[in-house]
Parts: structure tokens; C-alpha cells; sequence
């Protein structure tokens, strides 16, 4: 179901799957537009189906592509070898399966975050603007790991967890437990050319509730996305506010 939303290609799809699908479909047509399209990729639950559905098609159908890809974000203290890390995520279901040679990953064993932070920052200045950034939606607003806040940085940092992103289900049952991760700012994601983001599950309810009111505010970070001028966002039905259906 589509639903109309000034500026925003927001879509409503039954369930978890078809909304993989459709996010597959767009991921594989943004890049048949650029294969070397610079790809900024979110980790968790919310694109892991949707990640091997595009790079099985990719593979299945041969496409010929020079894709760059950096993470948006990592756990402070967790690895790239350790699978509750972002980075290791990444690295089996896009970086191995697509042979990609060009790529950034945080590392979260990092001595020093300054240097992380310009390990980044040299990347998109080698690589420039963000070609299509794919995101998820915290229950708390964040998006990678800009938490809520009085202010929010456009750079990429190190930021200090909320309480929600702590009890976050990707690290439930790692050994260490983050109080830090490490993302891309509000300024990289926003210069991205495209975003996609990605909304499933009843947990997502209430936020998804709040980021509809399209109300700009620092305490719910996903709020910005709505002054990018190509936003797309995906959103099953456990996930969509009861109201939109009543309003057609």
C-alpha cells in the first residue's frame, strides 16, 4: 500500500518478506543506474533479509558492478571476527557474497578514535557523496548511532549509548557489553543522493508514530530525514501506525 506523504515515497507492504523484496528491488535497480555506486549500509535486523535477497539476485543474474560500500556505524569494543559486530555482518552477507574490493568498515577494536574517525573521514573524501545510504530506525529515533540529544553531530564520532541502543537485540548475549559506538553524523547521511529506510516489527510502533508527525527535533534523530529531498521509506504492517490505514 502506498500512502501519500508530501516529499516521501513511503510504502506500506504486508508483511517482514515483501518488504525485503521490495527493498532488494530497489537496492538492485540503484545499481543497474550506477554499478559503482557508493553504498552506505546499516546493520541489524532490519536490512539483513532484504541484504541477501540483493546480493543473490546480483549473483543469480550476474550483474556486472564496481560497488563501494561503507559501514554506517560500529559497536565500540566488539570486532569485525565477532558476529554481534556490525562489521561482521556486513562482511558475510555483502562484502564476501558481492567479492567487493572497495569498502569501509569501522573497527571496533580501535586504540584510538580520533584516528577511526579520520580513517572515515579520508574514505568518503577519497570516495565522495553517498550514493544511496540504507537505515533502519531505532526505538529510540536514532539512526546509526546518533543518539537523542540536545544537539547532534553532523561528523562522524564516537557517542556514548542510550539505554535503548545498550539493550539493543544485536548484541543480546555478546560476552562484552558496548557503552560507546562509533557512525557516521547526521551531515554524511543527509548528503547522501538517496536513502532508504527500512521499518519492521511492532516494536517499531511508537516511533514510527512520532517520525510521522514530521516534526524536526534532536530527541528523535530520524526526524532530519524528513528535510532530505529523496527519501524512500519501507514500512511493514506491524510496524505502521493504526492511523494510516484508517486515512486510507
Amino acid at each position: 500500500m502506498k500512502t501519500a506523504l508530501p516529499g516521501i515515497n513511503f510504502q506500506v507492504f504486508e508483511n517482514y518478506e515483501d518488504l525485503s523484496v521490495a527493498a532488494a528491488s530497489f537496492m538492485y535497480q540503484a545499481v543497474a543506474e550506477k554499478p559503482n555506486l557508493l553504498f552506505c549500509a546499516a546493520s541489524g535486523s532490519s536490512p539483513k533479509r532484504a541484504y541477501d535477497l540483493w546480493a543473490d539476485q546480483l549473483k543469480l543474474e550476474k550483474a556486472t558492478h564496481q560497488i563501494r560500500l561503507i559501514a554506517l556505524d560500529e559497536w565500540e569494543g566488539i570486532g569485525i571476527d565477532n558476529p554481534f559486530s556490525s562489521g561482521y555482518q556486513i562482511n558475510n552477507q555483502l562484502i564476501k557474497p558481492l567479492l567487493l574490493q572497495n569498502y569501509f568498515l569501522f573497527n571496533g577494536l580501535y586504540a584510538n578514535a580520533i584516528e577511526e574517525i579520520q580513517r572515515a573521514e579520508q574514505f568518503l573524501s577519497q570516495q565522495g557523496t553517498i550514493d544511496l545510504c540504507v537505515l533502519g530506525i531505532g526505538t529510540n529515533g536514532h539512526l546509526g548511532f546518533n543518539e537523542p540529544g540536545d544537539f547532534l553531530s553532523p561528523l562522524p564520532h564516537k557517542s556514548r549509548l542510550t539505554v535503548e541502543s545498550q539493550a539493543h537485540p544485536m548484541i543480546n548475549g555478546a560476552a562484552f557489553q558496548p557503552k560507546y559506538g562509533i557512525t557516521l553524523g547526521l551531515r554524511d547521511i543527509l548528503l547522501s543522493k538517496k536513502i532508504l529506510l527500512l521499518v519492521n516489527g511492532t516494536h517499531k510502533k511508537d516511533i514510527m508514530a512520532q517520525w510521522l508527525k514530521q516534526e524536526l527535533n534532536t530527541q528523535l534523530p530520524a526526524s532530519l530525514l524528513w528535510l532530505h529531498p529523496n527519501l524512500t521509506c519501507f514500512c511493514d504492517k506491524e510496524a505502521a501506525p493504526v492511523d494510516l490505514f484508517n486515512n486510507g
